[in-house]
C-alpha cells in the first residue's frame, strides 16, 4: 500500500446546477477579454461549525457571477451562490481579499471536523483554491469597526468556541477575552496557514502567509503563556489557568505585518485535546487500545482504536471518546499490514528493531539528537520500500534517513529517482519516502532521526517497510482546465521512473465533466513527459467536475509476476511568488470546467500527422480565431515555460521547438508556425499525441493555456520509417 497523503483524502463533490444557466452557445453578449481563473482567496469566516446552517462570504480577485458549481475534497458539504443581482470584482493590490460573494452554506451534524479544499466553477471559469475550517464550536467572528487591539478593549467571547478574524493590516493586533475558572485548562488553536496556503496571491510585499503568534495573558494582564510555531506556522496553547477572572489572548503575525487576506481561526476550549496516538495505525479488521498524547485529557489516556468494521484503508482523522468527553480529530491509519510499536530503546545496532516485510511501525523520537535503528535482512537485487509520516500529519518530525550494512557503512537510497547516501525531503514533503536495492544478501539498519537533532512529545512518526520493486511516480501541470464547447486545452504530465522501471505508463483521467474527453496517451521506453489534451464537443453544456489523474503500469513484483499498478498524480497549485514569480504547493483537488467561449475561439494545426527520422524537421502551421474582444499578443509554443522554468513539456526526448519558428502573433497576425527537430539521438516513438499551444496572458504570471488539434508524431530509423508511415 502506497500512503500518500496527497492521496489519502477520497476526492469527491457537491453540484449545485441552478434552474438558470446561459447556453454555451449564446452569442448575445460577447465574452470578456483575458479570461483566466476565478482567483478565490479567503472565507468570512473562515470557519462553519458542524451542522450549521448559515450565509458566508468568498473572497475572490475575479467576478464569481454565475457560480453553478462548488466543490469540495470531500462529500457533504452544500454551498450555493446567493448573490441577487451581478456584482463587478476588478482585481485590487496584493494586500486586497477581493471582492466578497455571498453564499448559502450548510454543514451537515456528522461531518468531520478538519479543513476542507474548495474549488468553484461559473459559466465562464473555473477557480483556484481555499480552505474552510470544519469545527464542533459555536463560530464568533470578530466584530467589524470596532478596536480590539489592546487589553482592555478585546472582544468578549465563550467557551468553547471558534473566532475568526483577519490581522488586516501591519501591526494589528487582534484580542478577545474570556471569563476562566481556577484549575480550567484552556486550549487555543490557531488555523492561519491552514486556510490560506493554496490561495494564489497571498503575497504580500515580500510576505506570503501570515505567522501566527498567540499570546495568553491573565487577570493580571500579565503573560501566563506564549506560542509561535506549532503545526506549521499555526500556534496553539493549552494552559491550565492558575485563578479565577477574566483572561485574555492575543494574536498578531510574528513580523507585525498584515493582510485582508490574512484570516485566522481559533478553536478555544476546555476539553481534551489529542496531538497523536500511540500507535499512530491499526491492522485492517482489528482492534486495538491507543495511548493518547495531547492535553487536558484529566488523565484518560486511553482509548480504543477500531478497524474490525472498516472497508476503506488509508490515513483519517478521528475523534475518541474519553470520559473527560471526546476529543479533537487527529491523524490515524489503517492499514492492510500488520503493526508494531517501537520503544525508544532502539538507538544502537544492538537493540535495533526488527522489520518484517511488509509492515508497519510507530515510533517516537523522545530525545534530542536520539537516532533510531531498525535491523532487517535483505536479498541482494530485492529492492525495499520505506515510507515516513511524522510532517504530513501535522507531527514536527523533519526526518533523515539512512541504510547501513552489517559493519556499519552507509549504502546508496534512491530518492524521487535519484541514488543518495541519505533520504531526506521526499516529493513536496518533509517527510521521507525512499527505496533500498541490497547490494548483497545480509542485515542492513535503517536509521531515523530528526534533521535538527530535536526529540519529544510530539516526534512521533509511522514507518511502513515494503519489499519493492520497478516502480514509478506521477506529476506535471494539471491544476484546473477551463473549457469551451468545440475548443481543446493543454495539461502536462511528467513521470519519475523507479528502481529501474522503463516499460510503458499509460496516463489516464477519471471523472471529467459531460462533453468532455480526453487523448489517450501512453509513455513508451525513454519518454517521461507528454501533453494531457482536453477536448470539449461543440454540444457539450456548461458544466464542471473535480477529476483524477492516475498513471498504469504493469511491472514485476517481488515473486517475480507480472502485476498492474496505479500511481495517483501528485497534484500543485500555482502560487505567486515573490517579485511576481511562479511556484508550486501541493493540493488535493484538479477541476475541469466547460464554460461560456474564452478568448480564443480556434486552434488549428497542420499537418496532423508528421513522421521524422533521426536529424530531420517538420514544419506545423498554426492558425488562430481570437473573439472579438481579445486583442492582445498570443504566443505559440509546445511546452510550457515561464522564463527559465520550464513547468510542462510534450514532446519525445531528443525533439525540439526550432529558434526558426514563428510564435508571436500580434495585431491581425492569427498564422504562426512551428518547426520541431529531430537530433540524431531523438527517441523513436510511434503516433504519440502532442498539440500546438497557444497562450494568452492574463496577469504578469498566469496565463491560460490553449490547445490545438491533436497531431500524432513518428520518430523512427531509416530502415523502419516507410513501414511506421504506412501504419
Amino acid at each position: 500500500m502506497r500512503c500518500i497523503l496527497y492521496s489519502l483524502l477520497t476526492i469527491s463533490l457537491f453540484v449545485i446546477t441552478p434552474a438558470r444557466l446561459k447556453a454555451a452557445d449564446d452569442k448575445q453578449t460577447p465574452p470578456p477579454a483575458k479570461i483566466g481563473f476565478r482567483q478565490l482567496v479567503t472565507f468570512k469566516p473562515a470557519a462553519v461549525q458542524q451542522g450549521d446552517k448559515r450565509k458566508i462570504q468568498l473572497h475572490a480577485s475575479y467576478t464569481l457571477d454565475n457560480t453553478h458549481s462548488v466543490f469540495f475534497d470531500q462529500p457533504g458539504i452544500k454551498m450555493t451562490f446567493a448573490e441577487p443581482k451581478p456584482k463587478a470584482a476588478p482585481r485590487r493590490g496584493r494586500g486586497s481579499a477581493g471582492t466578497p460573494f455571498a453564499f448559502d452554506i450548510e454543514v451537515p451534524k456528522d461531518q468531520a471536523a478538519r479543513v476542507y479544499e474548495c474549488r468553484v466553477a461559473t459559466d465562464q471559469a473555473v477557480s483556484s483554491v481555499t480552505h474552510l475550517l470544519v469545527t464542533p464550536y459555536p463560530v464568533i467572528e470578530e466584530e467589524e469597526k470596532k478596536d480590539n487591539n489592546t487589553f482592555d478593549t478585546a472582544q468578549e467571547i465563550t467557551v468553547p468556541s471558534t473566532v475568526c478574524g483577519i490581522v488586516e493590516k501591519s501591526e494589528d493586533m487582534d484580542c478577545f477575552k474570556f471569563k476562566g475558572k481556577k484549575g480550567q485548562q484552556i486550549t487555543l488553536e490557531v488555523y492561519a496557514q491552514r486556510v490560506t496556503e493554496a490561495i494564489h496571491t497571498m503575497q504580500t510585499s515580500n510576505v506570503y502567509l501570515m505567522d501566527s503568534i498567540l499570546t495568553l495573558y491573565g487577570p493580571q494582564k500579565q503573560i501566563i503563556a506564549q506560542n509561535d510555531n506549532f503545526i506549521k506556522s499555526d500556534s496553539l496553547i493549552s494552559f491550565k489557568l492558575p485563578a479565577d477572572g477574566e483572561y485574555v489572548f492575543e494574536i498578531r503575525d510574528t513580523r507585525y505585518v498584515g493582510s485582508g487576506k490574512y484570516a485566522y481561526c481559533i478553536e478555544v476550549s476546555d476539553g481534551p485535546y489529542a496531538t497523536h496516538t500511540m500507535p499512530l495505525a491499526v491492522q485492517k479488521g482489528k482492534e486495538t487500545e491507543v495511548a493518547l498524547e495531547g492535553y487536558a485529557l484529566q488523565g484518560h489516556t486511553k482509548a480504543s482504536f477500531s478497524a474490525k468494521e472498516t472497508k476503506e484503508t488509508g490515513w483519517a482523522k478521528r475523534t475518541f471518546n474519553t470520559p473527560a468527553g471526546k476529543t479533537n480529530a487527529v491523524w490515524t491509519l489503517i492499514s492492510e499490514h500488520p503493526q508494531a510499536v517501537a520503544a525508544d530503546t532502539n538507538t544502537s545496532m544492538k537493540t535495533a528493531f526488527p522489520l518484517t516485510f511488509p509492515m508497519g511501525v510507530s515510533g517516537q523520537i523522545t530525545e534530542a539528537e536520539q537516532t533510531q535503528f531498525f535491523s532487517f535482512k535483505a536479498k541482494k537485487g530485492q529492492y525495499y520500500s520505506f515510507q515516513l509520516m511524522s510532517n504530513r500529519i501535522d507531527l514536527p518530525l523533519d526526518c533523515v534517513m539512512e541504510v547501513l550494512d552489517s559493519k556499519g557503512k552507509a549504502n546508496r537510497v534512491f530518492v524521487n529517482g535519484g541514488a543518495n547516501v541519505e533520504a531526506d525531503d521526499g516529493l513536496q514533503m518533509k517527510d521521507v519516502d525512499f527505496h533500498f536495492l541490497a547490494p548483497a544478501d545480509g542485515e542492513y539498519y535503517v536509521t531515523l532521526r530528526d534533521l535538527h537533532d530535536r526529540g519529544g512529545d510530539r516526534f512521533a512518526y509511522h514507518l511502513t517497510a515494503e519489499l519493492s520493486g520497478p516502480d514509478f511516480q506521477v506529476g506535471g501541470e494539471y491544476y484546473y482546465a477551463q473549457i469551451a464547447p468545440g475548443t481543446n486545452m493543454m495539461w502536462f504530465a511528467r513521470v519519475k521512473r523507479l528502481n529501474g522501471f522503463d516499460g510503458p505508463i499509460e496516463l489516464n483521467i477519471e471523472g471529467l465533466p459531460k462533453g468532455v474527453t480526453f487523448e489517450p496517451v501512453t509513455l513508451p521506453s525513454g519518454v517521461n513527459d507528454c501533453g494531457l489534451i482536453l477536448k470539449a464537443g461543440k454540444d457539450a453544456p456548461i458544466n464542471a467536475s473535480l477529476v483524477k489523474i492516475s498513471g498504469k503500469a504493469k511491472v514485476k513484483g517481488p515473486d517475480g509476476k507480472e502485476q498492474e499498478i496505479v500511481r495517483a498524480g501528485r497534484i500543485t497549485c500555482e502560487i505567486q511568488s515573490r517579485g511576481g514569480g511562479q511556484a508550486r504547493w501541493p493540493i488535493n483537488t484538479s477541476i475541469v470546467g466547460v464554460t461560456k467561449p474564452l478568448d480564443i475561439l480556434e486552434v488549428t494545426a497542420t499537418p496532423s500527422e508528421i513522421v521524422l527520422k533521426p536529424g530531420e524537421s517538420a514544419e506545423i502551421k498554426v492558425k488562430v480565431k481570437r473573439s472579438e474582444a481579445y486583442k492582445d499578443p498570443i504566443v505559440l509554443a509546445t511546452a510550457f515555460e515561464y522564463f527559465r522554468s520550464k513547468f510542462g513539456q510534450q514532446l519525445p526526448p531528443g525533439v525540439t521547438l526550432s529558434k526558426k519558428s514563428k510564435t508571436r502573433l500580434a495585431g491581425e497576425t492569427l498564422e504562426g508556425t512551428l518547426i520541431i527537430e529531430a537530433s540524431k539521438k531523438a527517441t523513436p516513438v510511434k503516433r504519440f499525441p502532442f498539440a500546438a499551444m497557444a497562450r494568452v496572458g492574463i496577469t504578469f504570471s498566469i496565463t491560460t493555456n490553449y490547445a490545438s488539434n491533436v497531431i500524432y508524431l513518428t520518430i523512427t530509423d531509416e530502415d523502419a520509417k516507410d513501414k511506421l508511415a504506412k501504419k
